[in-house]
């Protein structure tokens, strides 16, 4: 399935009216070109190795409290977090442990890329640059009981860099503070 996709220097998104309460920061786990539709917006490479931004879901399917008619279509990016919220994932991280980054790493340039689109989305829907509002999926994670590396836990993004210390919850804190620094710097 093709995307609707643009350079990100080119990326100025034409975004409905509606109601955003919170933006979910997430990455991907996999190579840098594939995109999933559990995010609306993913930051990935295209094959000149130039960072996109492509658009894999309809942020209007997320602007009500989905779990009123969970069987209309919507993006499933952050358990039980998805009403009124967008999902933002840059692509990367395939092979990943807090340790060792593996061979699709987070690099400087992407995450900025992300946090250039969650600035841009946080201004168009007047969503707060805060802890509360803006938060990585590993954030919500501790907030909801699933913080980790197991298989059904998430540590997305609790670290910018690898580090060979046990992962902690002040990681994820950490990380979700930097990310939400960088942001503020692109609004």
């Amino acid at each position: 399935m093709e995307y609707p996709f643009w350079k990100l220097r080119e990326w100025t998104p034409d975004l409905p009216e509606g109601r955003v309460d919170n933006i979910y920061i997430h990455w991907s786990a996999h190579d840098y070109r594939s995109v999933f539709p559990a995010y609306h917006f993913c930051v990935a490479l295209d094959d000149d190795g130039d960072i996109i931004v492509v658009n894999t879901h309809d942020v209007r399917e997320n602007m009500r409290n989905v779990y009123d008619a969970p069987d209309e279509p919507y993006a499933a990016h952050t358990r039980k977090r998805n009403s009124f919220a967008l999902g933002i994932s840059v692509m990367g991280m395939q092979d990943s442990k807090p340790g060792d980054f593996g061979p699709y790493p987070l690099t400087p340039e992407l995450i900025d890329a992300l946090c250039l689109v969650a600035a841009k989305l946080a201004s168009r829907y007047g969503v707060p640059v805060d802890a509360e509002h803006i938060m990585t999926h590993a954030e919500a994670g501790l907030l909801d009981g699933y913080f980790g590396t197991e298989p059904q836990q998430r540590w997305d993004i609790a670290r910018l860099q690898p580090d060979l210390r046990p992962l902690v919850p002040q990681d994820a804190l950490d990380a979700g503070e930097e990310l939400r620094l960088r942001i503020r710097r692109f609004s």
